[in-house]
């Protein structure tokens, strides 16, 4: 992704949220939500170790509150606000929002085959396609870029949509390569810098501060 500015360097620390209820049943939340659980929580808090040396000169955050609940455990210790954009949403898929994969999977079979090895061909009925939220994410990176001056470093806590078109933008990647970036976990760090109108992936998809799983979280 090309930026305008050339005077002025950001660096963002972009994140998903912790896991959800719904992530262990394996549903769709989009912009439907549900709860972090007892692991998400704990994911959130060793993002938080890991970054307690870092200053912050702002966080942006999705309205959702499993994005917004993991904001507030990372930035535990700082004196940071928290901004929250429309633009950080997860992606709107609609009629599929509180289904299981499973599910999704027997009543949208051309759809799901799309969404997970198609991405350029993926459309929603009734919600956006990958190309939609790209557009408005990317919207809100080409302000922060704009806002902030150098050496500034902005958080961002968002979703696993949101982050992989973000990266592909980054990467300057056709829609078609989507999922070829690494998985993004819960609370997995990517870190990137926005300098003299380019943007530099110095760090994708990072968990070296999570927690282990046990039995009882999936």
């Amino acid at each position: 992704m090309i930026l305008e500015r050339m005077d002025e360097m950001v660096t963002l620390y972009i994140t998903r949220h912790g896991q959800t209820e719904w992530n262990v049943q394996q549903r769709i939340q989009g912009w439907f939500d549900s709860p972090l659980t007892a692991y998400g929580k704990e994911q959130a808090q060793a993002l938080c170790k890991r970054l307690a040396k870092t200053p912050f000169t702002a966080a942006y955050s999705s309205p959702s509150g499993r994005a917004l609940d993991t904001a507030k455990f990372i930035l535990e210790g700082h004196q940071t606000p928290i901004f929250i954009k429309h633009e950080l949403k997860e992606i709107n898929v609609a009629e599929w929002q509180g289904m299981t994969l499973d599910k999704i999977a027997e009543k949208f079979p051309v759809q799901y085959d799309d969404y997970f090895y198609h991405a350029e061909r993926f459309r929603s009925t009734e919600g956006e396609d990958f190309f939609d939220v790209q557009a408005r994410a990317q919207k809100l990176i080409e302000k922060l870029e704009s806002k902030y001056t150098a050496e500034d470093n902005i958080l961002i806590v968002t979703h696993s949509i949101v982050k992989k078109v973000l990266i592909n933008a980054f990467l300057q990647q056709p829609m078609d390569q989507l999922w070829t970036s690494p998985e993004i976990e819960g609370t997995s760090l990517t870190i990137v810098k926005l300098e003299n109108g380019q943007a530099t992936v110095e760090m994708c998809g990072d968990i070296e501060h999570m927690p282990p799983k046990n039995i009882f979280t999936n």
